[in-house]
């Protein structure tokens, strides 16, 4: 029997991952899948289904919104491509705080199973469409699942991975749109040219059952895990009333929210379709009134609201603060300068829907493979705040190499290579702030901050979706008034690229893409203001530890000093391979590098690791 198996009879502690009724007698009941609570096995299971379904969810995303433009032209209404996605993320605004109020009370797998479910009948929905109403209902169940399924995937990284690792993580999330970007492009044309037109529904057809298969991967060990943290666990969740659910979700609030932006963002995209456009007192009225909810959201959230949607702790701490408002503008400024950009390629360049797919696919590229290298940056230089600086500016030029890239005869090379340079940028910024917001706040407000971040992100999308439509439904008539002379149906000209501005001759065809990349034009300049403000954001960040531990970040979020976190008769001592007990300072001097460790707690309680890394300071559980 060796050291490590004498020792555990001796004083009967567990090995990490197998716990016992006395790990946590006075433990508080949470949710949170912390990895002190799993097996290696379990761990690995957990985290091999959320990768897989993150790779299925990012393939349906890229397809579906490889279409999405033809699918708008196929019901003839090009102009309110931004609609949809307005939906949905006025949608995810207001379910992101309470899928993870529903999360921290039901646990992360039945909150996720919910999630799935709606996801896949939204697709279904979408896929059966016989006009645009269909679509907008499809959306609904779509945006209510998707968001579910977006949040809680951040919030289940962020409960199993530490500071200095979740960087990696959350960008490891991601990288499964590195191959789905070039998947979905070979499928584009062939379920847009050629045969019966409708055949983009074989799309969704195809989705749902590849996404189905995603949620079981992660579903299936997520509930397993679920259930067994939870046996480890000697708490016991409290009995809530229906009275409590209703205070703690802060439904009003998330009615209020959905209401306003229903109210001030749709309009901006719908207006020109009304009589009068923003003459029509009906539009004016309804974009008032949606403000004056808004006004009041504020109010409830100040003063009555128990549990507002985002606690103020966010708001006062500058480092989240300004992180979060990076994301926001970064979310705001690519849905106002890419959402009609696939269509005007299609129209200047005569590409069809997959080539023109293609051509801005630089961005997303670039994007996801530099959050992989920001998150290596981060894990190994410790620095997240310089990441945020330098990607804020690299983000700011290639904005600012877009604006002589959409003139219609600018080339090739300068259009992928603005984008690129922004997708560079922005992966890095967002990255760096999606780490340093969830690095300044308690472990009980992890989801809590996962959901604000997810919350602003789609509130930037709604915004940015609402800009868009506003200025190219408002802004492109008026260049096409300006600049075609030419007998040209300019209602068609804005709603169908596909097929009537194709077919114009070729005097006409000029005129009509000249106004379209003066439009493109304006658009990227309003993105490159909104790009700028991130430099502001970027001054309000303060320094954040990276390599301190959950308790040191839980203290300083609670206002303590960390440096008084013990006092020196409370240290933990370490018994390394049952020698002696000795203070974890003379671990780290003494150069051991491979032993077994029993970690004694100031409560009297036990744990079992092993392998001191000297390069990361910090006791590693395996």
């Amino acid at each position: 029997m060796d050291s490590r198996s004498r020792e555990e009879q001796a004083i009967g502690t567990p090995s990490v991952g197998e716990h016992n009724s006395t790990d946590a007698p006075n433990e508080e009941f949470n949710q949170i899948l912390e990895r002190k609570h799993m097996t290696k096995r379990e761990f690995y299971w957990l985290w091999a289904g959320v990768l897989v379904q993150a790779f299925c969810v990012s393939f349906e995303a890229c397809l579906t919104q490889g279409i999405g433009g033809f699918v708008a032209n196929y019901f003839q209404l090009t102009s309110l491509t931004a609609v949809l996605p307005t939906i949905l993320a006025v949608l995810q605004t207001a379910l992101v705080p309470i899928y993870t109020k529903v999360s921290d009370v039901f646990g992360r797998a039945g909150a996720l199973t919910f999630a799935f479910t709606s996801y896949l009948i939204g697709l279904t929905i979408d896929g059966l469409a016989q006009e645009f109403l269909h679509l907008g209902i499809g959306q609904i169940f779509y945006a209510t699942g998707l968001t579910g399924i977006q949040a809680l995937s951040q919030v289940v990284i962020a409960d199993t991975t530490s500071l200095l690792e979740r960087g990696i993580m959350f960008a490891m999330y991601d990288m499964g749109n590195v191959i789905n970007i070039w998947v979905a492009q070979v499928l584009i044309d062939p379920l847009t040219l050629g045969g019966p037109e409708d055949k983009w529904r074989i799309a969704y057809i195809l989705m749902g059952c590849i996404s189905g298969v995603g949620a079981l991967c992660l579903i299936i060990p997520l509930w397993y895990v679920h259930v067994q943290v939870k046996r480890r666990k000697q708490s016991v969740p409290p009995r809530r009333t229906l009275r409590w659910l209703v205070t703690e979700f802060d439904v009003v609030g998330a009615a209020l929210i959905t209401i306003a932006l229903s109210m001030m963002l749709l309009p901006l995209v719908l207006a020109r379709r009304a009589p009068g456009n923003w003459k029509n007192p009906n539009v004016y009225g309804v974009f008032t009134a949606g403000l004056v909810v808004f006004i009041f959201l504020f109010v409830w959230e100040a003063r009555w609201a128990k549990r507002p949607i985002m606690s103020t702790k966010i708001w006062t701490n500058r480092t989240a603060f300004g992180s979060l408002m990076i994301m926001f503008l970064l979310k705001v400024q690519g849905n106002v300068v890419w959402q009609y950009l696939t269509q005007y390629l299609l129209v200047s360049r005569d590409l069809t829907y997959g080539e023109a797919f293609l051509l801005v696919r630089g961005f997303q590229m670039a994007w996801l493979l530099f959050q992989l290298f920001a998150g290596v940056i981060i894990k190994r230089w410790k620095r997240a705040r310089l990441v945020i600086w330098i990607g804020i500016i690299v983000y700011i030029i290639g904005v600012g190499l877009m604006i002589p890239a959409r003139h219609k005869d600018a080339s090739t090379f300068l259009v992928v290579a603005s984008q690129s340079i922004a997708g560079a940028g922005g992966g890095m910024a967002h990255l760096a702030a999606s780490v340093m917001v969830t690095g300044v706040v308690h472990k009980r407000d992890i989801a809590t901050v996962v959901g604000a971040s997810q919350i602003l992100v789609s509130f930037g999308s709604a915004v940015g979706n609402s800009m868009a439509g506003g200025l190219w439904t408002q802004y492109l008539p008026s260049m096409l008034e300006k600049h075609v002379t030419l007998p040209v149906n300019l209602d068609k000209a804005m709603n169908d690229p596909r097929v009537y501005v194709k077919n114009l001759e070729p005097a006409a065809k000029a005129q009509v893409v000249y106004a379209w990349s003066e439009a493109q034009k304006f658009m990227s300049i309003m993105g490159l203001a909104v790009a700028a403000l991130g430099l502001i954001c970027a001054a309000l960040l303060q320094h954040v530890n990276l390599e301190q531990d959950q308790d040191t970040q839980d203290r300083i979020a609670m206002g303590l000093d960390p440096l008084e976190a013990k006092s020196q008769d409370e240290k933990d001592t370490y018994s390394v391979d049952g020698k002696a007990e000795v203070a974890e300072e003379e671990i780290k001097e003494s150069g051991v590098s491979e032993a077994s460790f029993s970690l004694v707690t100031e409560n009297g309680q036990a744990r079992w690791t092993s392998g001191w890394d000297l390069q990361e300071t910090q006791w590693q559980g395996l």
